[in-house]
């Protein structure tokens, strides 16, 4: 069991990008199932954790709400409110996913899956609001970043066989274009908003892979953005673990003193013999090893 549960921990946390992202979308469903499940026998009240839910993580259509609740624009991908989405949100996303990781690799991967989600969304959001016949409302799920990992695995390489149901087979750029065609003849339907996200998804796929093959890499940015986090919550940590409280933090200046005192003698005496050779004979008096060795000091310095 022990085994198991480390083995699970090393794929959410060290795993390759898709399985992190997969881990991520189901423990944001099993987090959200079970709590709503006890707080709904404690309590008897069976919406107070949706709505708590819809008010946290599900995007906003209405421009003020989003304003007040920016984060909303990433934590939609990664929320689901039913098995059922959940379920064909993941399935779509691990098979077009290590196609497209094998391919393009894990970071064009992520990439295409956060930039698809935030290309949906904002979409969605604009169509929402100057659409005469779509309501205000919300939105959850991958599917947006999923249809872009989909669309541009796709698009490189769209004679690849698929076979569908384990049945029926057609290449990969057939099921793409399938798919898109539904979402634009659903527009008007009762899920108007999932459908929306979906081409917006496919429209980031589109230009990802363009602009890709034109030498233009967009997962740079995000490493970028990525990099740079990582770094100042590393730096935070490193000041919170050196510091006490009522002593100074000298943990740099003592491993800097440390490093410049614990020179060997017989270096210093190697110094100082070279030095004397170039007062008395010049620095063409050198040998090569003398040379070499007093470069790699004054580097060192």
């Amino acid at each position: 069991m022990s085994d198991f549960i480390d083995r699970i921990k090393h794929d959410a946390f060290k795993g390759d990008y898709l399985t992190r992202l997969l881990y991520l979308n189901i423990g944001v469903f099993l987090l959200y199932s079970i709590s709503n499940a006890f707080i709904t026998l404690l309590t008897g009240q069976m919406g107070l954790i949706p709505r708590l839910a819809d008010d946290l993580l599900a995007l906003p259509s209405t421009p003020w709400k989003l304003a007040t609740r920016p984060w909303t624009l990433l934590t939609y991908m990664f929320t689901h409110f039913s098995f059922r989405h959940i379920l064909f949100n993941m399935l779509i996303l691990y098979f077009s996913g290590k196609m497209l990781m094998e391919y393009l690799g894990e970071k064009r991967m992520l990439a295409l899956y956060i930039y698809g989600g935030i290309g949906g969304g904002l979409l969605y959001i604009i169509l929402y609001n100057i659409s005469p016949i779509l309501g205000a409302g919300s939105m959850v799920g991958a599917s947006a970043g999923t249809i872009a990992v989909l669309v541009a695995g796709a698009m490189y390489l769209p004679n690849m066989p698929v076979r569908l149901w384990g049945i029926f087979e057609v290449k990969y750029w057939m099921l793409a274009a399938g798919i898109v065609l539904l979402d634009i003849l659903s527009l008007t339907g009762s899920n108007a908003g999932g459908h929306i996200a979906h081409l917006g998804g496919a429209i980031v796929a589109y230009f990802f892979i363009r602009s890709m093959r034109n030498g233009h890499e967009w997962n740079v940015y995000l490493f970028q953005v990525i990099d740079a986090v990582r770094n100042t919550l590393y730096r935070n940590s490193r000041k919170r673990k050196g510091f006490k409280f009522g002593e100074r933090n000298y943990t740099k200046y003592e491993e800097v003193k440390t490093k410049k005192s614990d020179t060997p003698k017989t270096d210093t005496a190697k110094m100082d013999a070279i030095l004397d050779k170039i007062k008395e004979k010049g620095y063409d008096s050198l040998s090569k090893e003398e040379k070499a060795y007093l470069f790699k000091i004054s580097k060192d310095q």
